[in-house]
């Protein structure tokens, strides 16, 4: 079916050359026969250029024997179906393309040398780039545009959030929560409750029956789960950890936990981390993934420390607008915060690569090295694409709880 559509379509472009125009998103790629891949290919090309469409233009062009374009306009129906021969062209090029994808993997799982989450991330991300986007009209754009708005101030105005909640009421006042396909990073120093946060946001959203993804290239699952118990039961997690007998009897109720939370403590490769998330989205329709963190990731192929974080920053962007998902990555920021005893600013993550360019929102957990309360931290919005930035909300932490909250009395 799908050589005879391509014979029909070319020829019916031949006959009427603006019938083209009603098949703009079809690609030579989606061809499966050669020649008329090569005739689709001169078609296009020659329309781009502005010139003429027509048999004996066609084949000076490269595009083909005469006799064989002529064929095609004497046998085709005619432009009236050509739309639905477009359709069952990129119908049968994509049935194709998954059956070589996974021929692909089949094969390379064949080889010792290559890991099984390798061509898992490559079968993923191949049959993920092949999905069809097709354009939308302005006005559709605009009409979507608006009932989101619209759908916004509804939720603000009931008080809850347009994503998934920070776990932070005036965090999620300023941003709406975490939505859309958005790059957030969270940076800070070492030991400022970055992975403490972002696992709170996790497990919150988790215990709330919001599928997330946490990739941990820092801790084990097992000290994740620890921290995520004495979060949500507020227990002390050093108790917990070193098995405390009255500490153990509250925590028993964690065992009956079914949250849609998914940890992964063993990739480092960028790549892996890429398919693991992508076949999250697939297999359990994840909401928000979370990276902790930028600097470890292991990027292959990149000769300069700023070459692979900007390669990382800008993958994860692009990764975040493929699912429609956010991404919060963590990452550590400039010493000149310590060295200086300032609040951090966007200029200390531009070690990181792109980052500071990349994300959509940039957050900075900070403490004050003269602070006379080693709980309480500052939290920065310092960036925020289409909202307010250069706020600071007071943090308040029980750390042997991992809890973190906005503290209100100033």
């Amino acid at each position: 079916m799908s050589v005879a559509a391509e014979q029909n379509l070319i020829g019916g472009i031949l006959i009427e050359p603006e019938a083209f125009y009603r098949v703009t998103d079809l690609q030579a790629r989606h061809f499966r026969d050669i020649e008329n891949r090569k005739a689709f290919a001169t078609i296009q090309r020659l329309l781009a250029e502005g010139k003429g469409v027509d048999r004996e233009l066609v084949a000076e062009a490269g595009g083909g024997d005469p006799s064989y374009l002529g064929s095609l306009m004497n046998n085709t129906p005619g432009t009236a179906n050509i739309v639905y021969y477009a359709e069952s062209i990129k119908r049968d090029a994509r049935r194709l393309h998954v059956e070589l994808s996974l021929k692909n993997a089949l094969s390379r799982l064949a080889e010792d040398s290559t890991g099984v989450e390798e061509v898992v991330q490559a079968t993923m991300t191949a049959l993920e780039d092949y999905q069809e986007h097709h354009s939308k009209p302005f006005s559709q754009i605009v009409g979507e545009t608006l009932a989101q708005a619209e759908e916004a101030r509804e939720q603000r105005r009931n008080g809850s959030v347009i994503g998934l909640t920070t776990t932070l009421p005036l965090l999620n006042q300023l941003t709406g929560g975490l939505h859309g396909p958005k790059l957030i990073v969270l940076g800070g120093r070492p030991g400022t409750y970055k992975t403490a946060l972002a696992l709170q946001i996790a497990a919150r959203n988790g215990a709330c029956g919001v599928p997330v993804g946490f990739i941990s290239l820092e801790m084990g699952d097992h000290e994740l789960a620890a921290r995520t118990i004495a979060n949500t039961l507020r227990l002390n997690g050093a108790d917990l950890s070193q098995g405390d007998r009255q500490v153990l009897e509250v925590a028993e109720p964690a065992r009956t936990w079914d949250w849609p939370l998914h940890i992964e403590d063993r990739l480092f490769a960028w790549p892996d981390i890429v398919g693991r998330i992508i076949g999250w989205h697939h297999q359990h329709q994840i909401q928000c993934a979370v990276i902790d963190y930028l600097q470890i990731v292991q990027m292959p192929g990149k000769a300069s420390r700023f070459e692979k974080l900007s390669e990382i920053s800008r993958e994860a962007k692009l990764l975040a607008k493929r699912l429609g998902i956010p991404i919060l990555l963590l990452a550590q920021i400039s010493r000149d915060v310590e060295k200086q005893n300032r609040r951090p600013v966007l200029s200390d993550i531009r070690e990181c690569g792109n980052v500071e360019q990349d994300a959509d929102i940039v957050l900075f957990m900070h403490c004050h090295q003269q602070d006379s309360r080693p709980d309480e931290f500052d939290l920065i919005l310092a960036k925020q694409r289409n909202g307010p930035a250069r706020e600071v909300i007071k943090l308040q932490i029980i750390g042997e709880q991992y809890v973190i909250g906005e503290r209100w009395e100033q």
